[in-house]
């Protein structure tokens, strides 16, 4: 390799922060000093990285490739030393999972007491990132196993389904809507509706249930966790639909009620996201085996 590590580092801050006196205070150096790396690396790699752009740096389309090369690659590095630090000193298996779509963790403490009694070394590490892009997670080695709703088929993951759920209206706990045996979406013209994500997912609430109908909720609001929605919705401050399971501690406390869609409700199907390449037996695999198992005993 040309460049040393401190290369790498360099390219990462200054496109995280675009600003070289801020990448220089970052790294902990001078701002002639980063400009003397910066000449180094391009002296090694026999080509320009930045140009300049006023006075700013702007990367060159070559220096653009390798940067993002510095991006996916630093975390993964810095990920390996954490893990090998909890596996050397634990004899521990660390499995870095993540759930897509929704913030819900009441099930976590139950689940980690079944890993515990049926395993001896693997160790969960929650990835909250996970959940708004999981698929790029797993690809890119930030996340091990992902708890996905919905049909996510990608050539590279490995999908092992856990349980079928539904999606749901979820009201205020007194709201009228909840008396119904269920709802059209003609009932949430007038309502102020929370959505987690502005983008159409196949499968799901807006493309099964709300599009066809040709009815859109007056006042949209987007909050993308769905904790945090939750929160609005038993405030009374409006409703949304959301996957039964990921809001069912919720319902059991009598926050919030839910209804179902249609005359005959709206199933959505929940699996673990694995990476194909990933061996047989290997702690991710183990884990997602373990998550089918834990759900058959729910």
């Amino acid at each position: 390799m040309k460049l040393d590590i401190k290369h790498w580092q360099m390219l990462s801050t200054i496109s995280e922060l675009g600003n070289v006196a801020q990448a220089a205070d970052a790294l902990g150096i001078s701002q002639s000093a980063l400009s003397h790396r910066i000449a180094e690396a391009e002296r090694r790699l026999g080509g320009k990285l930045f140009e300049k752009e006023g006075r700013r740096l702007k990367l060159t389309p070559a220096g653009s490739l390798i940067t993002k090369a510095a991006l996916q690659t630093l975390p993964i590095l810095e990920r390996a030393e954490t893990d090998f630090e909890a596996n050397a000193s634990l004899n521990n298996q660390v499995v870095r999972l993540g759930v897509a779509s929704y913030s819900c963790y009441y099930w976590l403490p139950a689940f980690i007491q079944f890993v515990n009694q049926n395993t001896s070394n693997l160790k969960i590490r929650l990835v909250a990132s996970a959940t708004q892009n999981p698929i790029t997670s797993l690809q890119h080695g930030s996340v091990d196993v992902v708890i996905a709703p919905g049909h996510l088929a990608t050539p590279g993951i490995k999908t092992t389904p856990l349980f079928i759920d539904e999606l749901v209206l979820v009201t205020p706990y007194h709201d009228p809507l909840s008396n119904k045996n269920f709802i059209e979406a003609e009932d949430l013209r007038e309502k102020h509706y929370y959505t987690y994500s502005q983008t159409v997912l196949p499968g799901f609430e807006y493309d099964r249930f709300i599009s066809p109908s040709g009815v859109i909720p007056q006042q949209l609001e987007i909050v993308e966790m769905t904790d945090a929605i939750i929160e609005l919705i038993s405030a009374g401050l409006g409703v949304s639909i959301l996957s039964k399971w990921a809001v069912s501690s919720a319902l059991k406390t009598q926050r919030i009620s839910s209804t179902k869609l249609g005359p005959k409700g709206l199933d959505l199907a929940w699996s673990a996201l694995t990476r194909e390449s990933e061996k047989k037996g290997s702690p991710s695999k183990q884990l997602a085996t373990l998550l089918a198992r834990w759900h058959k005993t729910m």
